[in-house]
């Protein structure tokens, strides 16, 4: 039946339906999904207890979801990842299976509240929780969870802060180079990112019909690229191989010109670019 309903809305001509009914669909298929990550989670999690997947010559469920479901590695992770956070936050679990909270939403509270201490996540997933359900968007629960986090570490007899342990990136490699690229950053490397990323994105005219996410990718990749040459640049002069300072920032000549020419004058894009750049180097010590 949950086959033949989701075949019928698939093919069904949405263009004939009302506004009112659109969103009603629109919701309620939210809700499948957060129930259908539920139920998923509760199947993987028996199969991965009776080791199911050594049936099949695999060595973990991760592996035996890759190879038998043909879901690639990062979806394959995604799943696995519940099943750890519906044994670590239940009451978390109990809102996903009953529709209540988007799989978004629950995968972001878990994550919060899992950098507490164990003996607190459940009162704090309590409190999201409740808040969430209340109305709360992202960004209030947000900030509830900074709250949160901030009065549960003990004090520091020295006077300094907690160094963020849990950051992570990951970086997956797909189709003919693409990428997918994940993480948890902590809040000083998401100010910078975010500050970098920003400073880059702004539209580029009236003509630019980028999406805010397609920006955000281009600022990611022009960033990075001018790190790339900050990089190259501060290990020629490390060498002895130039005789530029490293805190003179990038110099890209144009095609033809030698040091001894005149410098070109950067684009507005160039110039943000190098700034952006040399303040992640800054962050990042790469000259000292």
């Amino acid at each position: 039946m949950v086959h033949a309903g989701l075949a019928y809305l698939a093919t069904a001509d949405a263009t004939a339906m009302g506004a009112d009914t659109l969103a009603r669909g629109l919701h309620l298929l939210e809700q499948a999904t957060s129930i259908a990550t539920a139920a998923r989670t509760s199947i993987l999690a028996a199969f991965t207890a009776g080791q199911g997947y050594c049936a099949d010559a695999d060595y973990s469920p991760r592996a035996w979801l890759i190879n038998k479901t043909r879901v690639s590695k990062g979806a394959a992770v995604g799943y696995t990842a519940w099943v750890r956070r519906a044994a670590e936050h239940p009451e978390v679990f109990a809102a996903l299976a009953a529709g209540q909270m988007s799989e978004s939403y629950a995968r972001m509270i878990c994550l919060w509240t899992g950098k507490l201490a164990q003996e607190c996540r459940a009162m704090a997933d309590e409190i999201l929780l409740g808040a969430a359900l209340g109305g709360a968007d992202l960004r209030d629960l947000a900030g509830l969870a900074a709250e949160i986090l901030a009065r549960s570490q003990p004090a520091d007899p020295d006077g300094k802060d907690e160094v963020f342990q849990d950051g992570t990136v990951r970086l997956e490699t797909t189709f003919d180079g693409a990428g997918i690229l994940t993480g948890d950053l902590s809040p000083e490397c998401t100010a910078v990112v975010q500050s970098v990323l920003d400073s880059l994105s702004a539209p580029a005219g009236a003509e630019d019909t980028r999406s805010y996410a397609q920006r955000y990718h281009d600022a990611l990749h022009e960033a990075m690229r001018w790190l790339g040459f900050c990089i190259m640049m501060d290990s020629s002069t490390t060498h002895g191989l130039t005789g530029r300072k490293p805190s003179s920032g990038p110099v890209c000549p144009r095609p033809g010109e030698t040091d001894d020419a005149a410098e070109p004058v950067p684009t507005k894009l160039e110039r943000g670019a190098a700034h952006a750049a040399a303040r992640l180097a800054g962050r990042c010590h790469l000259h000292g």
